[in-house]
């Protein structure tokens, strides 16, 4: 039994003769009355009868038609979803990114997907760098978000996100009163109460361990514990923009600014063991989300 006997057997009774079902599916007239005897053959016994010009179910007819109707609704959805998964607009996508990658453009990127593709299952999983590259290896996910560079040449890199970096403290703060660009960085470092050290890129570090001098009153702490530990009123530390952005939109966290801040960034890679090319629809799709947040 195929899908043209069971098309040809649904626009004949819809039509009610061959040659106008022939015409709706653009082939012969032999054509369909072949296609409806082979379908006769496995069904057991003829299914039409001709009364004048018209053709008439027989009970056999009758009683099959809906099961012919349901199994080409079932072919039809199946053929949408095999063209929708095709054009990236229906899959599952599993990724896994760090902690502190979670929020602003993440989030953004993540609510549009869900906006523009609800039929994309997304799956998200966090780690550090070295259990996302193990998930990528185990299978367990197929895109990571990783601090770049890396050093692992199997991985493709597939976008690099540069997040800016600013140094945060309470609005409460000491500095938080001052006039921007009236104080220097040096002046942040002393008057931090303390200052808390934050890990996220070899240059941030460097550069926060220039003016850490002897005897400063500091602390080294992961971001989730510098952002609290300054939530609560001590200290000054470095922040993505992205990751402190609720506290700062609520003001509770205010954006200091002295007169020589350089221009420091956390680079975050989109990576996978698959090349752009070779990814499914849906990657792609997420790619190409997430890209365009990147531009915006």
């Amino acid at each position: 039994m195929e899908i043209n006997q069971l098309k040809a057997f649904d626009q004949v009774v819809r039509l009610g003769s061959f040659s106008k079902a022939a015409r709706y599916l653009d082939v012969s007239q032999p054509t369909i009355s072949l296609r409806i005897k082979e379908l006769e053959k496995s069904i057991g016994g003829p299914i039409f009868n001709r009364v004048g010009k018209h053709m008439e179910l027989t009970d056999l007819g009758k009683g099959f038609l809906p099961y012919a109707r349901q199994a080409l609704e079932v072919l039809l959805k199946g053929a949408e979803r095999a063209q929708s998964i095709k054009e990236g607009k229906r899959g599952e996508i599993k990724i896994g990114t760090l902690p502190t990658f979670t929020t602003g453009l993440f989030s953004s990127a993540i609510v549009a997907m869900q906006q523009n593709y609800p039929e994309i299952n997304l799956v998200i999983h966090t780690g550090h760098n070295q259990q996302i590259m193990e998930m990528l290896y185990d299978g367990f996910v197929k895109m990571g978000l990783i601090t770049s560079p890396f050093f692992n040449s199997d991985l493709k890199e597939l976008l690099l996100i540069k997040e800016p970096l600013i140094l945060a403290a309470n609005k409460n703060h000491q500095l938080s009163r001052l006039k921007a660009k009236s104080y220097t960085v040096g002046d942040v470092f002393k008057y931090s109460n303390p200052y808390i050290l934050t890990d996220w890129s070899e240059e941030s570090k460097h550069w926060q361990k220039t003016f850490m001098s002897f005897g400063l009153e500091s602390l080294e702490l992961p971001p989730f514990t510098a952002m609290d530990f300054i939530r609560k009123g001590h200290g000054v530390t470095l922040l993505t923009e992205s990751f402190a952005k609720e506290l700062l939109d609520s003001r509770t966290l205010v954006k200091l600014e002295p007169a020589d801040f350089p221009a420091l960034f956390r680079k975050i890679a989109l990576v996978s063991l698959e090349s752009e090319y070779a990814l499914t629809p849906s990657a792609k799709t997420f790619l190409k989300v997430l890209n365009g947040m990147v531009d915006i």
